[in-house]
């Protein structure tokens, strides 16, 4: 569709659509016979561009709109009154149609008037905002004139969405315990070691405690699998009501967990899991199943060890609380 009348005889802006579609060759001098195709051949092109479907538009070098397609007519709801660039897009930003702005109009045309004509050629996508994407392919021609092509990616990115979306769950699946949702000990030790790295290196506080589920065997054997991992989610769930957000638990083993707390100190940890192990050993009820169970816990503050040090400290308290009767917490010596 030709929005605008040209000049007669041809106008420069077609010539310039025609010399950008086509690669320069010298010419031939002309005869009767082909004077007259030379002449219509770049009326016929812009033609066939408004009929294609195809989203074109030309701007002359004050931004005047000389040309544009059906199909940019339809992207940017482009009406009979726009006359320039700048009217296109207040029309967009006034019936909130097209390109999405994040800014109000005047400093986004401000912006764009800056960036249109800053090189011989620009490309970018646009986020429009019915939550189609579109490419948008920028030629600016000697004098100033702009050709402006814009193709429909919304699948692209759909698929990339998607591929996105792929990546992260996949990462997710292979970070996360599928039967608590809590961090795995692949990661969480990873996590660990950076974090005790760190504490060492900047002097802050960092304690860890390891957690063990009293006679979780027992509780297998006498209700099943299905009441043991009832009691390894009911576990997960209670503690992460008495963590801080910025503490870190983990399930590292059948009936072991991690609690990783920056930024505190011995006696604060203790306390903390000491709140955990009460709410636990007060639980008559899980999941709808009659039964009591507790938990030991062994705690370590960093103290510029090593990670694989901190560790073993934490797993030492364990192994005393569990010795001394279990249903306790043990603080590393």
């Amino acid at each position: 569709m030709l929005t605008k009348e040209f000049p007669k005889g041809m106008s420069k802006a077609s010539s310039i659509i025609a010399a950008s579609t086509y690669p320069t060759k010298r010419r031939e001098p002309e005869t009767p016979e082909t004077a007259g195709s030379h002449s219509a051949f770049p009326d016929a092109l812009l033609a066939g561009f408004a009929a294609s479907g195809a989203a074109i538009a030309l701007f002359d070098p004050a931004d005047r709109l000389v040309f544009t397609s059906e199909g940019m007519r339809r992207i940017y709801n482009i009406q009979p009154d726009c006359a320039s660039f700048d009217d296109i897009m207040r029309h967009c930003h006034a019936t909130r149609t097209g390109p999405r702005f994040s800014v109000d109009i005047e400093t986004w045309l401000s912006n764009a008037r800056q960036k249109r004509r800053s090189a011989p050629y620009r490309s970018f996508e646009i986020d429009m905002v019915d939550g189609s994407w579109f490419w948008s392919s920028e030629t600016t021609y000697d004098g100033g004139w702009v050709l402006l092509f814009v193709t429909d990616i919304t699948p692209l990115k759909t698929n990339e969405s998607l591929l996105r979306l792929a990546r992260d769950l996949a990462q997710q699946a292979a970070d996360t315990d599928a039967l608590t949702g809590l961090l795995n000990r692949r990661h969480v030790m990873s996590v660990f070691s950076y974090k005790t790295l760190e504490a060492g290196e900047r002097g802050t506080a960092l304690s860890v405690a390891l957690i063990d589920l009293d006679h979780f065997k027992t509780i297998n054997d006498r209700f099943g699998h299905a009441a043991g991992d009832k009691v390894l989610c009911h576990f997960a769930e209670l503690a992460k009501q008495k963590i801080r957000d910025t503490d870190t638990l983990a399930r590292i083993g059948g009936e072991e967990f991690m609690l990783l707390m920056p930024g505190v100190r011995l006696q604060r940890a203790v306390d903390i899991v000491e709140r955990i192990r009460e709410a636990v050993s007060r639980s008559t009820h899980v999941a709808g199943i009659d039964l009591c169970y507790t938990l030991s816990a062994g705690i370590a503050e960093c103290i510029g060890e090593c990670p694989e040090e901190l560790f073993q400290r934490a797993d030492k308290a364990l192994y005393r609380a569990k010795q001394g009767g279990r249903n306790r917490t043990e603080a590393a010596r």
